[in-house]
């Protein structure tokens, strides 16, 4: 398999990557390392901001999670209507992960 070898992030603003990697969900300590890497932050503090719901990093972060769900979604209905083998199941077992997640958070919290 061929991989692009230029750097996903690149080019992009603090902003943007925060948005990219809340589409992707990947881990706060994860969104910290690769942002840090585009320009000198105080680590911490963008960790302690991406924890603290109401601050401008987490809505950035929230938004880019809705938005891949939103993506992932919408690909998964396109496979279906194009006949696409198991698109129907993927799609299915998604929406239950995703609501079994949504039901954990409002059991435990975020």
């Amino acid at each position: 398999m061929m991989c692009n070898i230029n750097r996903i992030l690149d080019g992009m603003t603090v902003n943007e990557a925060i948005f990219r990697c809340g589409e992707l969900q990947l881990p706060f300590e994860q969104v910290v390392r690769l942002v840090s890497e585009l320009e000198p932050i105080n680590q911490k503090q963008l960790l302690t901001d991406l924890e603290t719901p109401g601050s401008a990093e987490y809505d950035r972060y929230r938004a880019g999670v809705a938005e891949g769900i939103l993506r992932l979604n919408v690909c998964l209905e396109s496979d279906i209507e194009t006949d696409q083998k198991d698109a129907y199941k993927s799609l299915s077992a998604e929406r239950r992960r995703q609501a079994l997640d949504e039901k954990i958070k409002d059991l435990f919290g975020s």
